[in-house]
């Protein structure tokens, strides 16, 4: 029998934490692993949903009867460490600590921690890794930093794992080299994000707190309007931070983070949800158009991906607007589970070298 090379992925999400089992490149199993919302209320903060979390993993390997011997490797979805470079990382004990600490509070700066957990306890000196971070995006080039506001950069933060990994797909497709190409990549999810890819990595982006708004995102609110409601609304700043993320967008508009039940108001004659949905689409559109600036018209290919990217009205709508810059690819869902198994199983077979956090 051939030998395995089995690696777990772990991808925790704000209400659920996917999981999957692939040997080499091949998915052999893949769940997501449901948490009420109600579980999740128990827990202050995100770091408190370590265990809880790491446990659900545990149980899932457990439910393929594979144990933690029998692992190659650990590969991780990372959230905000810092300023890191695409590709793949080691988690070592100073990954962990800094996913654990970060100051960008998001589910997935658990899962080096479980995945740095888990390695140690197998006690057979696998490893865990993460590939392209939501901070992946290496070190800008400074003209892309300015905002406007000298005390404040611009964070890159942004869909990097997708982004990237339809990319190499597309590249794949077109038979030529990602590093020779310039795609726009609209990331269509709960937030939005439209991402430059130039030379194989993000040059530059339309984050889901500047561009158009998204199903529970606000998008790019008037700043000096956003002054006044902060100082006049009498919130806290964590609420203001929940009307921007989780509370904006569709959300804020019609009472659903979900796309497919905004069209469905639509399609009975909701006149306001079919202007809303309208509105979105263009402004999703201007992010794109401008990113095409950057690289002065010089764009190879716009790519749509995501779950949105699965709604015709969605696609055709962006494409009516934007076909006009490049052709249009649609490559729906999200490739994340792929992208962390495939990357870091070129990590295991010599392809590419694993950065380590010092």
């Amino acid at each position: 029998m051939d030998e395995k090379t089995l690696i777990l992925v772990i991808n925790p999400g704000s209400t659920s934490t996917k999981v999957a089992i692939y040997d080499g490149e091949k998915e052999l199993d893949t769940h997501s692993i449901d948490h009420p919302a109600e579980t999740l209320k128990q827990f202050r903060e995100i770091s408190d949903q370590l265990e809880f979390r790491k446990e659900a993993v545990l149980d899932y390997l457990k439910s393929q009867q594979l144990t933690l011997q029998d692992l190659s490797a650990i590969a991780a979805r990372a959230g905000v460490v810092g300023q890191l470079e695409s590709g793949a990382y080691l988690v070592n004990e100073a990954f962990a600590q800094a996913s654990l600490h970060s100051h960008t509070p998001h589910p997935a700066n658990l899962s080096p921690v479980i995945a740095y957990e888990l390695a140690d306890e197998a006690g057979t000196g696998i490893h865990g890794y993460i590939y392209d971070a939501v901070c992946g995006c290496g070190i800008p080039d400074k003209i892309y930093t300015l905002t406007g506001m000298k005390e404040i950069d611009k964070p890159f933060l942004t869909h990097v794992l997708n982004s990237r990994a339809v990319s190499i797909e597309q590249a794949k497709r077109d038979g030529t080299k990602l590093e020779e190409m310039n795609y726009i990549v609209c990331h269509l999810g709960g937030g939005v994000t439209s991402n430059l890819i130039s030379g194989g990595r993000v040059l530059e982006f339309v984050g889901d707190d500047a561009g158009g708004f998204s199903p529970e995102r606000s998008g790019g609110v008037p700043c000096r309007d956003l002054v006044k409601y902060c100082f006049r609304s009498g919130l806290t700043e964590k609420e203001v931070q929940k009307k921007l993320k989780g509370e904006g967008g569709l959300m804020a508009y019609l009472g659903t983070n979900d796309e497919r039940v905004a069209e469905k108001m639509a399609d009975e004659g909701d006149e306001y949800a079919d202007m809303v949905l309208d509105a979105m689409v263009m402004q999703l559109a201007k992010d794109i158009g401008g990113l095409a600036t950057v690289v002065r018209g010089k764009v190879d290919k716009i790519i749509l991906t995501g779950g949105m990217a699965y709604s015709e009205r969605v696609t055709s709508g962006l494409i009516s607007r934007v076909g006009f810059i490049a052709p249009v690819s649609v490559i729906p869902g999200t490739y994340e589970m792929e992208a962390l198994a495939k990357g870091v199983y070129r990590v295991l077979t010599g392809q590419e070298q694993a950065h380590i956090l010092q």
